[in-house]
Parts: C-alpha cells; sequence; structure tokens
C-alpha cells in the first residue's frame, strides 16, 4: 500500500466528518482517530485485493490475443519473408526481454572467394560477451528454385574457432558471443553455376538491457609506431600493428550544435604557427611543387573528444592547373586527422565548411594535417588564404600531454625523413 501523505489527509479529513456526524463534544477526538484506522486498514485491504487480481487478468489476456501453440516472440516476427525493418525491436526472451538491433543486409556476391576460403564477404563487428547474433536468410523469392538456407561463418577473435551455420529463412539462427572483441561474420559464396541476386543476410544483435543498444560495434583499427636507432644514431620510426585484428571498438561520432562550454583551444591556424608549413609530400615526390602540406602534432588519450571547425575560402578552389608532366588538373584542398604514422583516422573531409566532433579511439601522436593542390606559389602563402579552423579539446584526459613531447628529424621505416614527434627524453 502506498502510505503517501495526501492519502494520509484524505483518510483524517473522512474521519473527521463523519466522526462530527456521528459524536459531538468530548467524544470527537476518540471517534476521529477510531474512523480514521478503519478507513486506513479498509484501503489497505482493498488494495491488496487489487494486486492479487491484476497478474490474473494480465494472463488471461494474453491468453485470449495469441493463438495456440505460438509463442510471443514468434508472433512478433513473420514466418516468412525479412525481418521487420526497424533499427530496434524488443522481444520476449526465455529468460526476460530481449532488445534486438538491426545491424546490416548482406548481399552474397557470385563466385567470390575472398577473403578465405569458401567465403565472398565478410562484416567485422565488436561484439561482447553475452550478446547475442541473430541471422537469417531472405531469399529473393522469384520462383521456387532459390534455396532455403546459406552458409555462413564466424570466427571468434585470436586465432581458430571458425564455425558454420546453415542459416535458413523460416526460423532464426541464434549465435550466444562467449568472448568480448571483433567477430568476423562470412557470408558464404554463391554457386558458381547460379544467378546473381539470389537473396540476402539479416543481421540483427540481441542485447538483455535497451542500454546495450546504444554500444559502438564498429571496429576500430589498429596502428602503433616504434621508435629505434640506426647504426649511424639516426632516428627511425618502425610502423607495427596495422597486421592484427583491432581488440576493441570504435568510440561514438556526434554532430555537436556549438563547441561544448569549457573547451580548450587547442590550435588556430590565424598565427600560421603549424609545426611544418608549406613541405612537399616525400612519399610523391613527382608532385612535390603542386602539393602543399601543412602539419600539427599533437597526443591524445582513448577517450578524448575533440570538435573541429572549418570555414574555406571557396574562390581558391575554381581553375585549372597545369602541370609538367603534361597532365591538367583542378586546385583543391583538405583537411585530415590521423593517427601517425598510418592512422587511425579521425576526420578526413575536403573543402565543406562545417563543425565536426570525433572521440579519439587509441593513445598516441595524432597530426593535423592541411593538404592543398595548386600551383607552386601557393608554398608561400599563408594558410588563412584558404581556410580559417580552429581544434578544441571538448575533453581531454590528459591535456598537459598534449604537447609533451619533442619535435625532430627521422626517417618513416626506410622510405622517407621528415619531421615528426618524439617521445620526450628519447636521445
Amino acid at each position: 500500500m502506498n502510505w503517501s501523505p495526501g492519502r494520509h489527509c484524505i483518510h483524517l479529513c473522512l474521519a473527521l466528518v463523519l466522526a462530527a456526524w456521528l459524536a459531538s463534544g468530548w467524544a470527537l477526538l476518540p471517534a476521529t482517530l477510531v474512523l480514521w484506522v478503519a478507513l486506513a486498514l479498509l484501503a489497505g485491504l482493498v488494495d491488496a485485493l487489487f494486486r492479487r487480481r491484476a497478474p490474473t487478468l494480465a494472463a488471461a489476456e494474453s491468453q485470449e490475443g495469441e493463438p495456440r501453440g505460438v509463442s510471443s516472440a514468434a508472433a512478433l516476427a513473420p514466418l516468412h519473408g525479412p525481418v521487420p525493418r526497424a533499427d530496434v525491436l524488443s522481444v520476449p526472451a526465455a529468460a526476460g526481454r530481449e532488445w534486438r538491433r538491426h545491424v546490416a543486409d548482406i548481399e552474397p556476391f557470385h563466385n567470390e572467394r575472398y577473403p578465405r576460403a569458401d567465403i565472398c564477404i565478410t562484416q567485422d563487428l565488436f561484439l561482447r560477451a553475452g550478446d547475442v547474433l541473430l541471422l537469417r536468410f531472405h531469399p529473393a523469392a522469384r520462383d521456387g528454385r532459390e534455396p532455403v538456407r546459406w552458409p555462413c561463418d564466424l570466427c571468434p577473435p585470436g586465432q581458430g574457432g571458425r564455425r558454420w551455420f546453415d542459416v535458413g529463412s523460416r526460423e532464426e539462427t541464434r549465435i550466444l558471443i562467449e568472448h568480448a572483441g571483433v567477430h568476423s561474420l562470412g557470408i558464404g559464396q554463391d554457386d558458381p553455376g547460379g544467378a546473381t541476386g539470389c537473396g540476402s543476410i539479416g543481421v540483427w544483435l540481441g542485447v538483455p538491457t535497451p542500454e546495450a543498444l546504444s554500444l559502438p560495434l564498429e571496429p576500430a583499427p589498429a596502428s602503433a609506431c616504434r621508435y629505434e636507432h640506426d647504426r649511424a644514431g639516426g632516428l627511425v620510426v618502425r610502423i607495427e600493428g596495422e597486421d592484427r585484428p583491432p581488440a576493441h571498438a570504435r568510440l561514438p561520432v556526434h554532430e555537436p550544435a556549438g563547441v561544448p562550454q569549457g573547451a580548450v583551444l587547442l590550435f588556430a591556424n590565424a598565427a600560421d604557427a603549424w609545426d611544418v608549413a608549406g613541405i612537399a609530400d616525400p612519399a610523391i615526390d613527382w608532385l612535390a611543387q603542386y602539393r602543399h602540406l601543412h602539419r600539427w602534432y599533437l597526443q591524445l588519450s582513448r577517450g578524448d573528444v575533440l570538435v573541429l571547425e572549418q570555414a574555406w575560402q571557396a574562390g581558391e578552389f575554381d581553375r585549372r592547373l597545369p602541370r609538367e608532366d603534361g597532365a591538367t588538373g583542378f586546385t583543391d584542398g583538405s583537411l585530415r586527422l590521423y593517427g601517425f604514422v598510418r592512422g587511425p583516422g579521425l576526420y578526413d573531409g575536403g573543402t565543406t565548411d562545417g563543425r565536426h566532433a570525433f572521440t579519439c579511439d587509441a593513445d598516441g601522436f595524432y597530426c593535423l594535417e592541411l593538404e592543398l593542390h595548386g600551383p607552386p606559389e601557393w608554398r608561400g602563402r599563408p594558410a588563412t588564404d584558404f581556410v580559417d579552423l580552429r581544434l578544441w579539446g571538448a575533453f581531454l584526459q590528459r591535456p598537459r600531454a598534449v604537447r609533451d613531447f619533442d619535435l625532430r628529424e627521422g626517417r618513416v621505416e626506410d622510405w622517407y625523413r621528415m619531421l615528426m614527434p618524439v617521445p620526450r627524453g628519447m636521445a
């Protein structure tokens, strides 16, 4: 029973009115107390009776509303055809309510064998222990010759453990995820003698709580660099980690309405304070005089949130550019923010004004790079002639570490030399 102050007040007022009607004088107070106790007990008895009655009525209505022999989960999903196109569904499960999120509809290719044997296409998903991957085959249904099942496989994190599944069109294939990590879902290759357009595989994710629906599924790319010295004592950075699968999910990206209050201005090109300005890309020196790069380095932590603002001077990118190699092209510009040396990339955009927010996926050094493609005389012009930009730190876990490094000349692998960020104290 809900013993709220409002209910106490109603009972007391009603008892006082009844007592005034039944008694007077010295007997008014005792009569009021007795009547208030009686009303409270009566209200509690009525509440208890209704609590016992409610589950019985709900069970009776559920039995009348559902066909016999069909569970409530089966009643929500049709026996034939695709799963209803919605991003989120909530269906009753055996151990409580299961929340579903639509992931993708994948169409098999014709007679492909990539990236692994008997598989035509894969999709990598970061899944967590306890999640359920739900698959269903949707045939094209042009005639009765289409198959009713399609082979798929799932490779969990680590070496081995590849499992095959025959995904049907009349029932769901449920795959319980036992270990968190990046899983590779593979769709079997098409019959070499068959026709294209055979159907698609519907992929859904089942989670036990609605809060888990917002967790990211896209794997974050992995790349790292290792510093060392060569025999002559020069600095060399080695790229590693690209051949290893990512171990976590990419953090969510959102478009902000404005720069959050309290954000720290990390960089603005108004003072042209780039670490390097106007250089050519050493990896493609045959276009050196037409490619102009401006770079600024920073150190970030996983989970840092940044906001990038940019406003391009569109009049600089509307004419053709002749080159000495006989080719012609257009002047152009782009802005990138990526992990040193090979990613992961946080932002990659052309000459489009706007504001973009992103979350850093991994610790390490990053490079804000402005690339201009234009005539050789652009080399001496300030970057503000082409774009006004600001980089804000909306949330920084280590704000003092953003520029806590040294800039030194070094070599990337055995390819080229460049100015690069180096941890402090590295001799």
